[in-house]
């Protein structure tokens, strides 16, 4: 192949953008930090619709980073390098410990003081999905299930 024009990096191919997401009050990767009220509800539901998504196109991933905008709640997940299809094993069946973990991590983000909403909302989104014929799999369902039944 051509030469690499970035000396310092050997073989891998990296972009850098700046800013990742431009906000009047700087972004964190904590709910907690992000102005109460209306832009905490918002990020819990950015975590949900993007948890819910996944799940739905049968992707998890370990290690989830996201970047929430402190101002606005907007949250944007990045590094997906773990990402993988949940049926990526030999036998063709769910990875039910990594539906779990990937779960476990995307609830961990919300603080507790918005569990009661973020897990209503959950249980809507799910409905609302299902309503539109998706069916997730006994693996992901069971897990979703644990989590509005805790």
């Amino acid at each position: 192949g051509p030469p690499n024009e970035y000396r310092f990096e050997d073989g891998r191919v990296i972009i850098a953008l700046s800013p990742v997401v431009e906000s009047p009050r700087g972004i964190t990767s904590s709910i907690q930090y992000v102005d109460s009220g209306n832009a905490q509800q918002i990020a819990a539901k950015c975590v949900v619709e993007t948890m819910v998504g996944m799940l739905r196109a049968n992707i998890i991933t370990v290690d989830v980073q996201p970047l929430i905008e402190m101002n606005s709640g907007q949250v944007l997940f990045i590094d997906f390098t773990e990402a993988r299809n949940i049926f990526e094993g030999s036998d063709g069946s769910a990875d039910a410990a990594g539906i779990v973990g990937f779960c476990s991590e995307m609830m961990a983000l919300i603080p507790e003081s918005l569990r009661d909403f973020t897990i209503s909302y959950l249980k809507e989104r799910v409905e609302s999905v299902e309503m539109e014929g998706v069916v997730f799999g006994d693996a992901v369902k069971n897990v979703l299930e644990s989590i509005w039944d805790d």
